[in-house]
């Protein structure tokens, strides 16, 4: 009994010593802030400059002159004169293609020519023989004119045996595939022996040395504005590496299409590059960065002030020792910063880490500027 009264009496002693704590600290916050927690908070002031307008794309890179080697005859390929990545000259021999059948249908042709141009010789002669004798009576007009009409066949022969060895002749010559422009070989489909297709699949590509393309779209909703910046004069752009955002090229925007491509809902573009490193290769993806011009007297916050609701966007203010909670609409962003619209002005001070225990209208103390 006596160890029960003694446990209920610890009990009790322990229960009046965390009253009395609880109440000692309450006072104590209460004469420091009258009775509201001052929060420590980072800021950094609203910043009024010129901001960049610009438009990021994904791109894929392409020679801005390239010529797909497609085979004009069908053969097989008897010598491969050139390797993968080699240089060439125009003009130079890339492939040689069987060129015998052409060979034997130039030979026939000709004979066929031959005997055709006989054919019309014999011919004009005995018209010529005949023109006196039936002036004379001595033939009859359907006779001179059969000998006519079999001149006329003659020279028709002469015509088709002559089209027909041109056409053997140029088969031959499109036989021996060569470079049409100066530039380095790229990947070769086929190999000594293959037999190659007119028209079919490209045997090599050649990519003249130099400029280089971007290809990308941009989508509708960024059009009028591209098509403002158009409007001003001309466009410049700058070209990133896909991986580590470093800048690689500068180039100009040199084509848009005169329609949007209803597959992607977006408007194609290319654009030429200046001088660009070997570091970048045809085929090879890259960002693009369209630059429009500048936007004055833009109101600039980074990405951490930027609060987002169901209401919309917002960003807490400094005012009059107290956080406030102003609406902002967000215009555009780039690297990390981004342009509002709202009741802001030039180095207010805005906060980019939000407390947990913050809440409109609390008492706030800046911890010093950050830019």
């Amino acid at each position: 009994m006596k160890l029960r009264i003694l446990l209920i009496l610890i009990v009790l002693a322990l229960a009046a010593g965390v009253a009395y704590r609880i109440q000692h600290q309450d006072a104590g916050d209460a004469r420091k802030g009258g009775g509201d927690r001052v929060l420590g908070v980072k800021t950094v002031p609203v910043a009024v400059r010129n901001f960049p307008r610009v438009i990021d794309l994904p791109g894929t890179l392409e020679a801005a002159h390239q010529v797909a080697i497609v085979a004009q005859v069908g053969g097989t390929v008897l010598r491969q004169h050139v390797q993968e990545g080699d240089a060439v000259r125009a003009g130079q021999m890339l492939f040689s293609l069987d060129s015998r059948p052409a060979q034997a249908r130039m030979a026939q042709s000709q004979a066929a020519l031959n005997g055709a141009r006989a054919e019309t010789t014999e011919a004009e002669q005995k018209l010529q023989r005949l023109g006196p004798l039936m002036q004379s009576g001595y033939i009859s007009r359907q006779e001179f004119d059969d000998a006519r009409l079999a001149l006329e066949a003659a020279r028709a022969r002469a015509g088709t045996a002559r089209a027909e060895l041109e056409e053997a002749q140029l088969d031959a010559h499109y036989a021996q595939i060569r470079a049409p422009i100066a530039g380095r070989v790229g990947r070769i489909s086929v190999r000594a022996g293959s037999l190659a297709q007119p028209g079919g699949e490209p045997l090599t590509t050649i990519l003249a040395p130099g400029a280089l393309d971007v290809r990308a779209s941009v989508a509708q909703q960024d059009w009028p504005e591209l098509a403002a910046a158009r409007a001003l004069g001309k466009v410049t752009a700058e070209v990133f590496h896909e991986s580590d955002r470093a800048l690689r090229a500068q180039g100009e925007l040199v084509f848009v299409d005169a329609q949007i491509d209803a597959a992607t809902g977006a408007v194609p573009i290319k654009l030429r590059l200046a001088g660009p490193p070997p570091a970048l290769l045809s085929g090879q993806s890259v960002r693009v960065r369209l630059l429009l011009g500048v936007e004055p007297d833009a109101r600039v916050v980074p990405e951490a002030a930027l609060q987002h609701a169901q209401e919309g966007t917002y960003v807490y203010v400094v005012r009059d020792g107290k956080a406030v909670v102003q609406a902002v609409t967000l215009k555009r962003s780039l690297d990390g910063q981004h342009v509002v619209e709202g009741e802001l002005r030039a180095g207010e001070p805005v906060l980019i880490e939000i407390p947990q225990r913050l809440k409109a209208g609390s008492k706030v103390k800046p911890e010093g500027a950050r830019r």
